[in-house]
C-alpha cells in the first residue's frame, strides 16, 4: 500500500478543520493519487463540507482543547479534569496513535494541532508539519494558573511534544511565540468562496422586492446558549440567518440548514454581514470575501489580538462590547459597519504555500 498523509485535527469547533481543508484540497490537485486520512472528533458529513478530495476518516479523540457548551463560555473545571484524565492515559493514547500511523502506512503527519499525534510521529521517526495560528499551550496558559503543579505538568508535556514538530507553518494572523523551534510564517488560509446573493435569498424564500439586508449570526462550530435570540427576532429591519434549528416561523428569520449542502464560504460570501466572534476561519473568510463583520470578543482567548489587528487592516469589521452583544440592539453598529470604506482584500494563498512545502518534505516535487 502506498504511503500517505495522516492529518490530525482538533475537534474544537470547525476552525482547525477550516485551516487544513484548503491545504488538503490543494495537495489533491498537486497529486490526485495522494492518500489522505483526516483524523479527529468531527462528523464525516462535516468533513465532507470542507475537504473536497478523496480521504479516509478516523473519529477518535486526540486532544481536549477547551471544554465548551457555548462558543463564548469555557467550562474551566471540566477542561481541567479532562486534561488530568488525559495525562493519566498519555502513554496509552500515544501508543494507540502510533498503531494508527503504522496501519495507514503514514509518510507525513499534518496536525492542527493535537500534540498526541506529534508525539506518536516523533517516536516513529515520521516527519510532522503543524499548522498553527495558535497552539493549545498558549490557550492553557491564558486560562489556567501555571503556579499549580498539575496545570504546569500538562502544559510542559504539551510544549515538549510541540517542540518535536519537524516544521510549524504559522498562517497569518497567528500567535507568535516560542512553542516551535522550527517554523515559517505563511499567508492566511482560506477556501475560495462564491458570491451567490440572489440564489441564497431565493433559497431562503426572501421575496425579490424585499431589500432588507441578510445578516448571518454564527459564533462558530457549536450552537450558542448566549445569543439574545428574542431581542434579535424583534428587529425586523433585517433578515437573520442562524445555524440554530429551533426558530420561530417569521418571514425575516431563517435557518442555515435550508441551504446546508452549500459550503460555508459560499453562504458567508452571499450575506450582507456576519455577527460572530473573532475566530480565525470566520475572520479571514469575511475579509477575503469582503463581507462586513460585527464581532464580540471572548477576551481571554489569546489569538484574538492578532486576528483583530489583522481585521483592522484587511477587513470591514467593528467590535461591539459584551453588553451591546447581549442587548441584541445591533442596528446602530451594523449601520456604522456598512458605512466603512472597504480596504483592499488580502491575498490568502497560504494553502498553496503550505501544500508545496509539504510536498517538498515528502520529496515528491522540486520546489524552486
Amino acid at each position: 500500500m502506498n504511503g500517505g498523509i495522516f492529518c490530525a485535527v482538533s475537534g474544537h469547533g470547525y476552525g482547525h478543520l477550516s485551516q487544513v481543508a484548503p491545504i488538503l484540497n490543494h495537495l489533491g490537485t498537486l497529486d490526485p493519487g495522494l492518500r489522505i486520512m483526516v483524523a479527529g472528533k468531527l462528523d464525516r458529513a462535516v468533513l465532507e463540507k470542507f475537504v473536497r478530495v478523496s480521504f479516509s476518516s478516523d473519529p477518535a479523540v486526540r486532544d481536549i482543547g477547551l471544554v465548551q457548551n457555548d462558543p463564548l463560555v469555557v467550562d474551566l473545571e471540566a477542561t481541567r479534569l479532562s486534561y488530568i484524565a488525559m495525562q493519566h492515559r498519555w502513554e496509552e493514547l500515544v501508543t494507540a496513535e502510533m498503531a494508527r500511523l503504522r496501519a495507514f502506512n503514514t509518510n507525513l503527519v499534518l496536525v492542527d494541532i493535537p500534540c498526541v499525534t506529534i508525539a506518536a510521529a516523533h517516536r516513529l521517526n515520521i516527519p510532522s508539519v503543524a499548522i498553527a495560528s495558535l497552539s493549545w499551550d498558549h490557550i492553557i496558559k491564558a486560562y489556567f494558573s501555571l503556579d499549580d503543579p498539575i496545570n504546569r505538568g500538562w502544559w510542559l508535556r504539551m510544549r515538549e511534544n510541540y517542540a518535536k514538530t519537524t516544521l510549524a507553518l504559522l498562517p497569518q494572523p497567528a500567535i507568535m511565540g516560542d512553542t516551535f523551534p522550527h517554523y515559517e510564517v505563511i499567508p492566511p488560509l482560506a477556501s475560495p468562496g462564491r458570491t451567490r446573493k440572489g440564489e441564497l435569498r431565493q433559497a431562503l424564500g426572501i421575496a425579490t422586492e424585499d431589500e432588507r439586508p441578510l445578516i448571518m449570526v454564527n459564533l462558530g462550530g457549536m450552537p450558542s446558549n448566549t445569543l439574545p435570540l428574542e431581542k434579535i427576532f424583534q428587529e425586523i429591519r433585517y433578515h437573520w440567518l442562524f445555524k440554530e434549528t429551533q426558530l420561530p416561523s417569521m418571514d425575516h428569520v431563517h435557518a442555515i440548514h435550508a441551504v446546508e449542502p452549500w459550503p460555508f464560504e459560499d453562504i458567508l460570501g452571499s450575506v450582507n454581514a456576519v455577527v460572530s466572534k473573532p475566530g480565525y476561519g470566520t475572520a479571514v473568510h469575511s475579509a477575503v470575501l469582503g463581507i462586513p463583520m460585527l464581532y464580540v470578543r471572548r477576551r481571554v482567548f489569546p489569538d484574538e489580538d492578532p486576528i483583530c489587528t489583522w481585521l483592522s487592516e484587511y477587513g470591514i469589521a467593528l467590535e461591539i462590547d459584551a453588553e451591546t452583544f447581549a442587548s441584541g440592539q445591533w442596528h446602530t453598529p451594523l449601520q456604522t459597519l456598512f458605512r466603512q470604506v472597504p480596504p483592499p482584500r488580502p491575498r490568502c494563498n497560504g494553502a498553496e504555500v503550505a501544500a508545496k512545502k509539504i510536498m517538498e518534505l515528502l520529496g515528491r516535487i522540486d520546489i524552486q
